[in-house]
């Protein structure tokens, strides 16, 4: 099992939540995620402006950074470790896939049936 800690292990976490905020659950599981790290750099920092953090889930450098603010934080203060191990325990069961599938037929293709897939396993008989 990989520890939920590791700088991998929050960051696939991380990024996963920010990738799914077009669903419902996934913009549940990333405003848990800003909730918890406002309450939790606004109470380290004495109360400094939390509009500072990287919270947009559309860029990718904010959410690298944010990854880094929360790896780092976790090992400087038990309770916001033990609060973000709940949240990706929750966060885990939010599964959502964005990826496509893309099936282009163009030019002189005389194409009689096209089937379009993801994800096909064929067993040799």
């Amino acid at each position: 099992m990989i520890d939920p800690v590791s700088l991998s292990a929050i960051t696939a976490a991380v990024s996963a939540a920010a990738g799914s905020v077009g669903t419902e659950a996934g913009r549940q599981a990333w405003g848990s995620l800003t909730d918890l790290a406002r309450r939790t750099f606004r109470r380290a920092d004495d109360g400094e402006d939390t509009a500072l953090l990287p919270l947009d889930p559309q860029d990718d450098e904010q959410v690298q950074a944010l990854s880094a603010l929360i790896f780092g934080r976790v090992y400087q203060d038990p309770q916001f470790a033990d609060e973000y191990r709940q949240w990706a325990e929750r966060a885990a069961a939010v599964s959502v896939d964005n990826s496509r599938v893309t099936n282009t037929i163009s030019g002189r293709a005389r194409v009689r049936n096209a089937y379009q897939g993801r994800d096909i396993t064929v067993r040799p008989e």
